[in-house]
């Protein structure tokens, strides 16, 4: 195993309503932040650990599936499409931030982290709100010096997912990372 040149991992859900940031630092408490809704906001925030530590994010993968804007009667939600387009147009926002700063960055897919931290629970139909408690129970347990809400639960799973892969699974990481980033890593 190769020694890491980072030393923060951060862990990005991007949602705009309900989305949030969590940071690891070894040595201090972790950090959770809200997504922030100004584009110079979020700059700023990746500025400064770009510039003070030598990172990496762990950003949640977003996808638009046909189950997003389908309702039960199976007419399509014109609301949701645009509220899911307008999230695709964000999640590109903040690639482009991220990629800006210099900061190395792995995209996951949300099956990814979970099946990995062993949160999907084979053959049990759990309802998005059930499964979001579940997970927030999980991050609290994991990170019992912070609060673990709704809003930041996914965002701190996603740290932790990423602290266990650059651990326990370097392959996965050379696998998902850019090879130009190769350098700032190991």
């Amino acid at each position: 195993m190769e020694k890491l040149k980072i030393n923060a991992v951060i862990g990005i859900d991007p949602g705009s309503s309900n989305g949030g940031i969590a940071v690891y630092i070894p040595g201090q408490n972790v950090k959770v932040s809200r997504m922030p809704k100004d584009v110079r906001d979020l700059g700023d925030f990746l500025g400064y650990y770009a510039e003070n530590f030598h990172p990496i994010i762990f950003l949640e993968k977003q996808q638009l599936r046909v189950s997003d804007v389908q309702l039960e009667n199976g007419s399509v939600n014109m609301g949701k499409i645009f509220r899911m387009e307008k999230l695709q147009a964000n999640y590109e926002h903040l690639k482009a931030l991220i990629e800006v700063r210099g900061i190395p960055y792995i995209m996951v897919h949300p099956l990814s982290w979970q099946t990995k931290l062993n949160l999907r629970q084979k053959g049990v139909k759990e309802k998005k709100k059930e499964r979001k408690k579940r997970y927030q129970a999980v991050a609290q347990k994991l990170y019992p010096g912070v609060k673990a809400t709704l809003w930041n639960s996914d965002a701190l799973l996603l740290m932790h997912f990423g602290r266990f892969v650059l651990v326990n699974d370097q392959k996965w990481v050379r696998a998902n990372l850019p090879e130009r980033e190769y350098s700032k890593l190991f």
